[in-house]
């Protein structure tokens, strides 16, 4: 998350162009939105256990990953992050995450809303996944949301297949920069997202119900199917040295720490610091 956001932040400063970044999660973590406060019942006993002081800091805490139709319950360690994007929880696992960052300004007129920058990033993805042979389409959404899973129900900005929720995207902006999320499930552990995420998981599909396609392989579409509806060419990079510093920082100074995973706040000396280093 950290990485994501000193991606956006040195875009819309000029720092560093457009990017699409693709990655996984090692080790498997829960993310929550950025303003996400109907919290699955195992963050909050994470909090809890933060502010008695009987927990382990910096993300990790003791949660049950097996339900009562188990032979056992099991105590288990997980990760936990607040995303600066929107929506709700989400159990990283096998699953391919994906970041874009973009300005609005070198968007369409017509793709600089929040809904139409939502529209236009998506149909890359959307093309993408069909040149797989998918059966995809973006949600008609009008749904709404009553519990903290992400995967519960789907947007308009949705992918599903099968009338089953594939992918869950959220936004964020910086200035006039976009950074859209995306997780798009290679499989589904019903027992970790249920107790984890906080809810069942009828509403969700994984890519392996659709077809055996490789990590690389999908990747390779996404790519393909973005640059032909966007027009661009893509150069393999690494980050630059002002974003990797930015995401030390930020990984340091918001997310580790307590009062941005459990409250969305980030200490004033924080900001600072970062607005310091952005000025560089």
């Amino acid at each position: 998350m950290a990485v994501d956001e000193a991606m956006l932040l040195a875009h819309a400063r000029g720092f560093a162009p457009p990017t699409l970044r693709f990655y996984g999660w090692n080790p498997e973590c829960l993310s929550l939105g950025r303003l996400q406060k109907q919290l699955p019942d195992a963050v909050r006993e994470k909090e809890r256990a933060e502010i008695s002081n009987t927990g382990i800091s910096n993300g990790k805490v003791k949660g049950v990953d097996r339900n009562e139709d188990d032979e056992k319950e099991t105590a288990a360690d997980f990760d936990v992050v607040r995303r600066p994007t929107g929506g709700r929880a989400v159990w990283h696992a096998q699953e391919i995450t994906y970041c874009a960052v973009v300005r609005a300004e070198l968007l369409p007129p017509e793709a600089r809303s929040v809904e139409g920058a939502y529209r236009w990033l998506s149909e890359g993805f959307l093309r993408g996944l069909q040149l797989l042979g998918l059966p995809v389409a973006l949600a008609p959404g009008g749904v709404k949301a009553n519990g903290p899973n992400c995967f519960a129900v789907s947007a308009s900005c949705d992918f599903v297949a099968n009338g089953k929720k594939l992918i869950g995207a959220a936004q964020c902006r910086a200035e006039d920069a976009i950074l859209q999320h995306g997780s798009l499930l290679l499989s589904i552990d019903e027992n970790r997202w249920r107790n984890l995420a906080g809810g069942p998981m009828d509403s969700a599909i994984s890519l392996r119900e659709l077809g055996n396609f490789s990590r690389d392989a999908v990747v390779e579409a996404l790519c393909a199917g973005f640059a032909a509806t966007a027009n661009v060419r893509w150069q393999p990079d690494g980050l630059g040295t002002r974003e990797s510093e930015l995401a030390q920082l930020l990984w340091e100074r918001k997310y580790v720490r307590p009062e941005w995973t459990f409250g969305a706040k980030v200490a004033a000396e924080a900001l600072q610091k970062i607005e310091a280093m952005l000025q560089v």
